[in-house]
């Protein structure tokens, strides 16, 4: 007599996993938070990593979750210095997230290079979020900042699923 019960199970992790996977995730990003290049605003950071491979890896929603929570967490740390204004912040960087989760399914093997690059110039075009704050000019000095550690950020994460890819299960 054979068990057929695993015949009709359904084969994803249970949702604590994947609470547990997004939470982790996110720790990630504080450690990442606390980590800044040269830059006139504290919250350009390397705590996109964490979600920008969750988006690779795991697809778009764990990416966007990741990515927004991310920037929630390093705003709050370094002491909101944009104010109210890092709530559409954390949203563009959702987008980022979710964008990038989606355009990596594109293609199995290459995907990554065009994820990649939407994400970055996602990330790149917030400086205009800091434009009421900063005013024109520190806004537009900010991009270059911007486009630096969201490269860095997306580099890491993109080296951290080609390790991976098809290897990890979690």
């Amino acid at each position: 007599m054979t068990d057929r019960a695993h015949e009709t199970t359904d084969h994803r992790m249970p949702e604590s996993y994947r609470v547990a996977r997004i939470s982790l995730l996110s720790a990630l990003c504080v450690i990442g938070s606390f980590i800044h290049p040269p830059s006139p605003i504290q919250t350009v950071a390397f705590d996109s990593s964490p979600g920008f491979f969750a988006a690779l890896y795991f697809g778009a929603i764990d990416g966007l979750l990741v990515t927004g929570i991310g920037h929630v967490i390093t705003s709050i740390v370094n002491g909101a210095p944009l104010g109210i204004f890092h709530l559409p912040i954390a949203l563009g960087m959702a987008s980022a997230g979710g964008v990038m989760g989606l355009v990596n399914r594109i293609n199995d093997k290459w995907g990554f290079v065009p994820a990649a690059i939407c994400a970055i110039a996602i990330n790149t075009a917030l400086f205009v979020v800091a434009i009421p704050v900063l005013g024109w000019a520190a806004a537009v000095a900010l991009a270059p900042f911007l486009f630096l550690a969201s490269t860095v950020n997306c580099a890491v994460a993109t080296l951290m699923y080609m390790t991976v890819r098809g290897r990890l299960r979690i």
